[in-house]
């Protein structure tokens, strides 16, 4: 896999995980879990009382969750994750905000960009109190709300609170939100190569949090297993599969069968026209001599008988 890339406006770049699905997802799923690697660094132990572990099922969707860390970004901040995905249909993220004073409701601070194979991009507008909200609905004086929740198939929605807990030290309520990106109809044929998260918001301590990714894709149609005949042969001798086998072995075997009786049937009138032929001969030779007698007959002088006179 190819590797990610976190950005910070202060730090500058850091080298951060690629798209990692584990084998057994894919083999039977159309989702590919995103590990978030080595840029992920904040613990959630550290905020959340009970966290979510291992490939972890979050509102219907496969996440990696084996670090048990987050991304962080703020101030400009950004990560980009680098895979090869065809026919791509949605990208899930676990995705909130920390430090969300009731002053940023309605504000735009941050984007997600989608980049195909042919070089063209989608990109989804993160908005305060529309498609994200604080971590930390229980605290006092931040946007704990959303409004995009209905999904659809153009625009960011919101599935809340696909794991909610209390926070470290506290009794106030903590979650995890999904925030689900649609690729539009026009991507939906192309092949998704990256996925970036960009903190937009220039000021304040506001951040967000990524704590899990996952691309949701349509799997590739498995190709037939060699050799299986449809029991369908064509007489040939010649099949493909071992119905075919089958049926074309009967159909030599036939063939031969046939060609035995001919040869039979052909000895027997080669048989009958020698007999035939031998028995004219003899009828020739009883003709002949015959013949032979009748000609003797008329070639042997004829007996004469003289009559007395009186004298």
């Amino acid at each position: 896999m190819n590797g990610a890339l976190f950005t910070k406006s202060t730090t500058g770049l850091i080298l951060a995980s690629g798209l990692i699905a584990a084998s057994s997802v894919l083999a039977h799923a159309q989702e590919a879990p995103v590990a978030l690697g080595a840029s992920a660094t904040a613990l959630l132990s550290a905020s959340y009382t009970t966290v979510p572990t291992g490939l972890a099922t979050l509102g219907g969707h496969t996440f990696d969750m084996t670090s048990g860390k987050m991304i962080q970004l703020k101030n400009g901040g950004s990560a980009s994750f680098a895979g090869s995905y065809q026919k791509p249909t949605a990208v899930h993220l676990l995705l909130n905000t920390a430090n969300t004073n009731i002053m940023y409701a309605g504000s735009p601070v941050g984007t997600v960009v989608l980049t195909f194979s042919d070089a063209t991009t989608q990109s989804a507008t993160l908005t305060v109190g529309s498609n994200l909200r604080e971590w930390y609905i229980g605290a006092f004086g931040v946007v704990n709300t959303v409004t995009d929740i209905t999904p659809n198939a153009s625009t960011p929605y919101v599935t809340q609170a696909v794991w909610t807990t209390t926070v470290i030290g506290g009794t106030g309520a903590a979650v995890l939100d999904m925030l689900t990106v649609p690729v539009l109809a026009a991507n939906s044929s192309k092949t998704l190569t990256g996925v970036q998260l960009n903190d937009t918001n220039p000021f304040g301590s506001l951040q967000i949090d990524l704590s899990g990714l996952t691309v949701q894709f349509t799997a590739p149609t498995p190709a037939p297993a060699p050799g299986g005949g449809t029991g369908t042969g064509t007489g040939t001798g010649t099949g493909t599969g071992t119905g075919d086998n089958a049926c074309g072995n009967h159909q030599g075997h036939v063939d031969a069968a046939k060609a035995e009786k001919n040869d039979a049937k052909a000895e027997k009138t080669d048989v009958e026209k020698a007999d035939k032929a031998d028995k004219a001969d003899e009828a020739d030779k009883n003709d002949e001599k015959a013949d032979n007698d009748c000609h003797k007959a008329a070639k042997k002088p004829a007996s004469t008988t003289t009559a007395g006179h009186d004298d």
